[in-house]
């Protein structure tokens, strides 16, 4: 059985395109280790990411993230059952339009951006509801 979990969480302390560049670096490996996909957003200090895979490898990244010092205010907002992946080969979306460095990075996407959209069996489902509010709001660290 596959499961998808979105999940918000802050940031504890400050993340630079460097950190997020290894950040993903060694989530990539773990999760492909483990058979997840899915889609990270960082905005504003916020992540949010939804994770898709066999459920006992959703759960184990899951666990792992809200144990993780670098996160603060870990929140599950959806968890559900799902047929099949929607997000295979989707990694990070990140707003620095600037930085080729991560843009470079393998499974970049521009999402946040607003130059590309959800694949049309995932776009009206309550998980893509709530990235797209992620990626159209202006949140700020406290």
């Amino acid at each position: 059985m596959l499961v998808s979990i979105v999940y918000m969480s802050r940031a504890v302390v400050p993340f630079d395109d460097g950190d997020l560049a290894t950040l993903l670096d060694g989530s990539r490996l773990r999760n492909e280790a483990l058979g997840v996909s899915g889609l990270l957003v960082v905005k504003g200090g916020r992540f949010m990411q939804l994770l898709e895979g066999p459920a006992w490898s959703v759960d184990d990244r899951f666990a792992a993230i809200s144990r993780d010092p670098r996160h603060g205010e870990v929140k599950s907002l959806i968890r559900e059952d799902i047929e099949r992946r929607r997000f295979d080969g989707w990694s990070m979306a990140y707003r620095s339009l600037d930085d080729a460095d991560v843009h470079a990075e393998p499974g970049f996407s521009p999402f946040l951006s607003g130059e590309t959209d959800f694949p049309r069996s995932f776009d009206r489902t309550s998980a893509a509801w709530l990235l797209k509010w992620f990626r159209d709001r202006e949140l700020h660290d406290r």
